[in-house]
């Protein structure tokens, strides 16, 4: 859901008609929202308009915890009693409009939206589909390689038993805010002054990491509020995920623009996925593969595509002294080299689902 698109919940087919002629007159075109998944519209979506049903289900989602505040918000109905009244105050909406009667004013609100020019931040999730698979460093060096294409950054840790991002990419010594650091109860985060108090590299890459001491649990709804803060302040959202279907991880795969399952090209690699691809299949709006050598047995690309049911993005060759570079002060990506061609197909391929 991007440009200029309004997320609609309406279920009453006469008040939906009437939204739609709403979106017409204001230039934007609607989407209807998944109720399945309402976390991915409430991200995503230039507004969203809800009937009653579905903005008790969405603030009942906020309450526990599921979902950030955000603006843009509308009720919709054939009269605004008390319970639209009180749904609107629960989810945060703006305003109740009785349709048709409200429709011009509907236009209104809807054309007040400001459209998504692009640089909002697209949220990319990368995990692996087995132990090993090399998600932290492809999600580094995605990253990395951003700002070479003239876009900003933000890297976000979030599995908080992993090697650690501001590790990889050299700047663990560096000041700033780690997830210790932030008390996140939903809501909108200042997203320039939370980027800014982030370590980072001059290339315009800022790091979100645990760092060091004890392994801190990360509440879903503080990662989405950072996600939210990312959207609005820098050109891509980088999201390191652990392998496990705890409330902030699957709430990033829900949210996630793309999710993308690191495989190694081996059996066994291909036979551990299949059930984290099962798994983020079910949550996740788009996920792709991406495929890392070696082939000790032989498999190509395109046979691991087959084995493990996802389409393949990218895949890359084995890269030597990796290691080695990554001990010595962080990840750097070298023109033409296998990390920094699957970091920049990664990215060409967002730019396009983008446009």
């Amino acid at each position: 859901m991007r440009g200029m698109e309004i997320g609609m919940a309406v279920a009453d087919p006469a008040l939906a008609d009437d939204v739609r002629r709403a979106a017409a007159a204001a230039a934007r075109a609607v989407t209807e929202i998944d109720r399945g998944r309402p976390r991915s519209a409430w991200a995503s979506a230039t507004g969203l308009v809800l009937d009653l049903e579905a903005a008790s289900t969405m603030a009942e989602a906020a309450r526990a915890g599921g979902l950030p505040r955000r603006d843009g918000v509308a009720i919709v109905a054939a009269e605004a009693s008390v319970a639209e009244l009180s749904a609107a105050v629960d989810v945060g909406a703006a305003q109740v409009f009785a349709l048709p009667g409200q429709v011009r004013e509907l236009a209104r609100f809807l054309a007040a939206r400001e459209p998504d020019d692009g640089a909002r931040s697209r949220v990319v999730a990368v995990l692996g589909g087995h132990g090993g698979a090399g998600a932290s460093v492809l999600a580094g060096a995605i990253a990395v390689a951003a700002p070479g294409r003239g876009v900003t950054a933000l890297a976000v840790d979030a599995d908080p038993w992993g090697g650690g991002l501001d590790l990889l990419l050299g700047c663990a010594d560096l000041p700033g805010l780690r997830w210790g650091d932030l008390a996140l109860r939903g809501g909108h985060v200042p997203s320039d002054a939370l980027v800014a108090a982030l370590p980072g590299r001059a290339d315009a890459v800022a790091v979100l990491s645990v760092g060091g001491g004890p392994a801190p649990e990360i509440p879903a709804e503080a990662l989405l509020a950072v996600l939210d803060a990312g959207r609005r302040s820098v050109g891509v959202t980088v999201v390191d995920l652990p392998r496990r279907a705890d409330a902030a991880t699957v709430a990033c795969l829900e949210v996630a623009d793309v999710v993308l399952v690191v495989v190694a090209a081996t059996v066994r690699g291909c036979a551990a996925a299949r059930s984290v691809v099962d798994g983020v299949a079910r949550r996740a709006r788009s996920a792709r593969l991406v495929v890392r050598g070696p082939a000790p047995g032989g498999l190509s690309a395109r046979d691991v595509e087959r084995a493990v049911g996802l389409p393949l993005l990218a895949s890359m060759r084995p890269q030597a002294g990796l290691d080695a570079q990554l001990d010595g002060g962080g990840l750097r990506l070298r023109k033409g080299s296998p990390l920094a061609v699957a970091a920049g197909r990664v990215l060409d391929g967002v730019r396009r689902s983008a446009a």
